[in-house]
């Protein structure tokens, strides 16, 4: 196994192109109507752990919403995997679907917005919202992770019940552009004085905002550094989830699936304003 692929933590997957949430700020790398199939999954985790990873987590659109999404769960820990999920199941089948193999997941990111942020993208997913998705878990690999536009004191009041209550970390990450969402946020640099005043901001974290300001102005040029790849819905395994240029099958032999993630680390991807937002690497994912 080469350095590259060798240093590949983990993989996250898109188990649909659509989604019913639908955030205006969504930053989802495919739009359109590919719904990942077990077939296709199957074989994308069999190639995955011939490579070393083993590592994965669900994303969307919502994972919960997926036709499949507890079969999704059970094969991956048959093959091996260390499954994780991000949410933003609040009730109803949804919520049935995520309780049912809660157990069964390494760790749950679940989604939420600050009143404002709520508010611009039509999310549905308040923060006061989440205790009874973490009580419906019933266990403590869990985390809140909000998004914040112009955070005020009612919203950190609601985080800091919900942590209390649940007793679980939080992140906390102010609203940056996305693919299909770009604007400067001028709320900004109060809401980082807010988190880093209320919460604390990581090195990581200053790094993303120092980026974004750089990258506004065109001064910064960077390769993907990400440590995990990305599987699109309709079964294309790649470096970057925002670039398709070089992407490969599942389907192909296995010297090609292996050839083409090599030269992702020969040749990386440039890094942009989405890369930010997707692929940064948190505390408590999976």
């Amino acid at each position: 196994m080469s350095d590259g692929l060798g240093a590949l933590s983990g993989v996250l997957i898109s188990t649909a192109d659509n989604c019913a949430v639908n955030c205006r700020f969504c930053f989802r790398a495919d739009v359109g109507r590919d719904v990942l199939s077990l077939d296709t999954y199957s074989r994308a985790l069999s190639r995955l752990r011939e490579i070393g990873i083993d590592e994965l987590c669900l994303s969307g659109g919502e994972p919960t919403d997926h036709p499949d999404f507890g079969r999704l769960v059970r094969v991956a820990l048959q093959f091996g995997f260390r499954a994780s999920v991000v949410t933003a199941a609040r009730t109803g089948p949804r919520l049935d679907a995520l309780a049912e193999v809660a157990g069964m997941l390494s760790h749950v990111t679940v989604s939420a917005d600050s009143q404002k942020a709520e508010e611009l993208g039509r999310t549905g997913r308040t923060i006061s919202s989440t205790p009874p998705v973490f009580e419906a878990l019933g266990h403590h690999r869990a985390s809140l992770h909000v998004t914040a536009y112009a955070l005020d004191g009612d919203d950190l009041d609601a985080i800091s019940t919900v942590v209390k209550t649940a007793e679980v970390p939080v992140e906390v990450s102010p609203l940056l552009p996305s693919p299909t969402f770009r604007f400067e946020n001028p709320n900004l640099a109060r809401d980082l004085d807010l988190i880093s005043t209320s919460f604390g901001m990581s090195d990581q974290l200053r790094t993303v905002v120092a980026d974004y300001h750089a990258w506004l102005h065109g001064s910064v040029v960077r390769s993907c550094e990400s440590e995990r790849l990305y599987l699109s819905a309709d079964g294309f395994l790649r470096r970057c989830p925002y670039d398709s240029s070089r992407q490969v099958s599942v389907f192909a032999g296995r010297q090609e699936i292996r050839d083409a993630l090599e030269q992702s680390f020969c040749e990386p991807p440039t890094t942009g304003l989405a890369c930010m937002a997707i692929c940064r690497s948190d505390t408590h994912e999976g």
